[in-house]
């Protein structure tokens, strides 16, 4: 994981960052019960003064005890001193964990969202620069109608302002705590100190906990992140599609070689990219399975969140990271999209032809099986589909030269194309230079 790891995601993960986040927890807790008079005044700010977090010395007892919390709690209580014993008073290890991870949880998510935003930049960068670069659009990966790169990179941007809202609804979603001891009834704790904890700490409380918040919450989040990852590698996978030998419309800034082929351009970032997506999204399904606990909690959920939730986001963090840069650095050849399209016998245009024989009388299906006969023969001939069309009675009949010529009129085939960038402005697309709505 070292290998993708970046600051300063890399340190919300490590074991001193969770110690941190618990510390903060139990002194929230231990101040609200002293402002609401349950633990003697002054306590909390010699817990605070004099609390020292010692991972060795953790380490060293939770191999004595086998269980986490309790042993960062013996090695708080050693540093402190007498009044160590009001630390954890009335809570559950889960009413610190939980709590303790939602912090770590809306601190990575803001991370990553801060990520996004640099990319949607990227991406509006993109998309205007290219809006009028014809190329060939493809589906089923054969040649369709004409489309432009930038209107391809402008659907990235749009997808990516809602992988930015389910990043900002999983955060919202996840910003709460719970401070209501071992089953959620408030039992020790009472709900005022928990409202006041949460509060200093920038949670709400959970609306119903049991001795956990629901799971539910954290499969939204690696939901969130998924999609993040899934938008990622649909920039990545038609980077390596456009960059093959046989395409050659786009490239790598940075493209690798080969240890034996000297002339080879590998994308291998696109490819790392492609291949992380699976492994974050491969989170989801024991992320929706740990919300599905024996009555008011096993631990079945503890030990998949351990390595999931680090895993996901440190590797989501380095995505969009790596995605700004293919994206920045990325080459385009225009010249090789107009000569795609000039190679491609004017098949694309194939619908404008079959339209205009509609327009001028000729049944549907009668015009279809003229076009597709007509089709087939530029690719067996290797002649422009046009040339043919020119010369076969029945379009002679009904479309003049004029009327042919506009059915395989590139400038009309892109003249509509403005009407996604038009409506991507009302969405928040800013074209570079102009200033944000």
């Amino acid at each position: 994981m070292d290998r993708y790891a970046l600051e300063p995601m890399k340190g919300l993960w490590t074991p001193e960052a969770q110690y941190e986040a618990w510390l903060r927890v139990e002194l929230a807790a231990l101040a609200a019960l002293e402002e609401l008079g349950h633990v003697p005044q002054g306590v909390t700010a010699e817990v605070r003064a004099r609390a020292k977090l010692d991972r060795r010395r953790i380490e060293e007892l939770e191999r004595e005890t086998g269980h986490d919390l309790v042993a960062f709690l013996w090695a708080l209580e050693e540093s402190v001193g007498p009044s160590g014993r009001w630390v954890h008073y009335g809570l559950t290890s889960s009413d610190v964990k939980d709590t303790a991870l939602a912090l770590t949880l809306v601190q990575a998510l803001g991370l990553v969202l801060e990520k996004a935003e640099r990319l949607s930049a990227a991406l509006a960068r993109l998309a205007h620069r290219y809006r009028g670069t014809p190329l060939l659009g493809r589906t089923h990966g054969q040649w369709a109608e004409p489309t432009t790169f930038g209107l391809k990179a402008l659907g990235w941007w749009d997808e990516l302002g809602r992988v930015r809202e389910r990043l900002a609804r999983a955060r919202d979603g996840i910003a709460v705590g719970k401070l209501s001891g071992a089953v959620g009834t408030h039992a020790h704790f009472p709900p005022e100190a928990e409202e006041r904890a949460l509060a200093a700490l920038g949670l709400r409380p959970a609306t119903v906990a049991t001795q956990v918040i629901s799971r539910d919450r954290h499969a939204e989040v690696l939901f969130a992140l998924a999609s993040a990852a899934s938008l990622v590698e649909k920039v990545a996978l038609e980077v390596r599609h456009l960059s093959r030998s046989e395409v050659g419309e786009v490239g790598e800034g940075r493209p690798a070689g080969s240890s034996a082929m000297p002339h080879k351009r590998n994308p291998i970032l696109a490819e790392r990219l492609c291949g992380l997506a699976r492994v974050v999204r491969s989170a989801l399904g024991p992320a929706l399975e740990d919300n599905a606990l024996w009555h008011e909690r096993d631990m079945s959920h503890s030990s998949v969140e351990r390595i999931l939730l680090p895993q996901a986001f440190t590797l989501v963090d380095y995505m969009l990271d790596r995605v700004r840069a293919l994206v920045e650095g990325l080459v385009v050849d225009e010249g090789r999209m107009a000569a795609r399209i000039g190679e491609a016998l004017g098949l694309p245009f194939s619908e404008g032809l079959l339209l205009a024989l509609v327009r001028a009388g000729l049944p549907r299906r009668e015009a279809h099986a003229l076009v597709a006969r007509l089709s087939e023969e530029a690719r067996a001939k290797g002649r422009p589909l046009d040339q043919l069309a020119a010369q076969d009675p029945t379009v002679k009949a009904k479309l003049s030269p004029e009327e042919l010529r506009a059915a395989f009129d590139l400038a009309r085939a892109l003249a509509r194309v403005g009407v996604a960038f038009d409506r991507a402005r009302k969405a928040g697309y800013t074209p570079p230079g102009e200033p944000h709505a």
